[in-house]
């Protein structure tokens, strides 16, 4: 564990994701989890929650009161040897702002709980949490195949059907989170854009009613098992859709296929990016102007996770190269402002040999 004796993941009044992780569901009393660097692990938790804790796997030490918190917790950091290294969830001042995803215990809890035993060692989680989120097992891949699958499925069978003019944005949404929630779980809200909407990538589904002979775009995901999915459509809604939204859509879906034919376990992000921006140069689009994202990010128990990503270099964080058996999405766009948007959104698996695609948006635009 990098050096540490124990990694201690300690949730209070903000959700930590790996107390998640690590028991398999949300707790919504004050709960510590201890992984040591050997010995049974120990979770501290109400006596409410204590008896969702597996107890073949942990030691479980139930409280009933923050008193007897305070006093299980200074209890378990005393069994440890002085100046014992203890990984918290917490990073230094001065990579807070390159990450953020780690730097999940408050200032105040941090201090609480280094102060029950200042002799300790107490050192950033960060390496931890990197390794066990970046790259997938063997399960954890499956579960996102099926997260895909499911949300797949659900687009074409349930959904797209539902989509007609005079349905809000905020209908179709509300229509995705009740099917996803039927096949294991809403990865994020999802995001329903119709027309000039479109054009906003983070678009917020309102009461705007869909209408005819316009672009809709939807995001949106599944959650089976712990692992996210998240998939981009754009569609037509009517007949004939004009020559430059098929042209624009055309020249996503070929930068999607020109990223795909980059990535490989040991390439660089980067490397992948500028091939998409290549591609949108190509079609005659000015991908600094209306490219106003990067391609990919990792994915996993959370839809935008820890991990190496498809992006920019930049001086003071620099591109890294792509991990195998990492679970990323590759999602180009354009942004037309004040017209639409097109984005095609797939997630895959990257391999020694390339990727293993999870998921795949039509190569033409599809017209509902």
């Amino acid at each position: 564990m990098h050096g540490a004796d124990g990694w201690i993941v300690f949730c209070h009044h903000s959700y930590d994701i790996h107390q998640r992780y690590l028991l398999g569901k949300w707790f919504s009393s004050p709960t510590l989890t201890l992984i040591p660097q050997s010995g049974k692990p120990t979770v501290i938790t109400s006596r409410m929650e204590a008896m969702m804790v597996n107890d073949e796997i942990y030691d479980v030490v139930p409280y009933k009161k923050g008193e007897e918190l305070k006093d299980s917790i200074k209890t378990l950091l005393n069994s440890f040897s002085p100046k014992a290294k203890i990984a918290l969830n917490f990073v230094e001042e001065e990579q807070v702002f390159s990450k953020f995803n780690f730097d999940i215990l408050t200032s105040g809890t941090l201090k609480a709980l280094t102060n029950f035993n200042s002799q300790l060692n107490y050192i950033s989680a960060k390496d931890i949490i990197f390794d066990i989120r970046a790259t997938k097992t063997k399960k954890e891949i499956e579960n996102h195949k099926i997260a895909a699958q499911l949300a797949e499925e659900l687009m074409e069978d349930v959904v797209e059907p539902k989509i007609k003019p005079r349905v809000t944005e905020k209908e179709i949404a509300a229509l995705i989170e009740y099917e996803a929630n039927k096949r294991g779980g809403v990865a994020f809200e999802a995001i329903v854009a119709s027309g000039s909407h479109a054009a906003i990538p983070h678009h917020k589904a309102g009461q705007k009613k869909i209408e005819a002979e316009q672009v809709l775009l939807i995001d949106y995901g599944v959650a089976y098992e712990g692992s996210n999915s998240d998939i981009t459509h754009t569609y037509w809604i009517g007949k004939n859709p004009p020559e430059n939204v098929l042209h624009a859509y055309e020249a996503v879906d070929q930068a999607k296929e020109a990223a795909f034919m980059k990535i490989r376990a040991g390439v660089l992000g980067e490397e992948v990016e500028i091939a998409v921006r290549d591609k949108f140069e190509e079609y005659g689009y000015d991908h600094e102007k209306l490219y106003i994202h990067s391609t990919g990010h990792p994915l996993g128990i959370e839809t935008h996770d820890i991990g190496i990503g498809i992006r920019k270099s930049t001086p003071d964080n620099p591109s890294k190269a792509l991990l195998e058996n990492s679970v990323i999405t590759v999602e180009p766009g354009l942004y037309f402002a004040d017209e639409f948007g097109i984005r095609l959104e797939d997630d895959c698996v990257v391999t020694k040999e390339g990727s293993i695609r999870l998921s795949n948006t039509p190569k033409e635009m599809k017209y509902l």
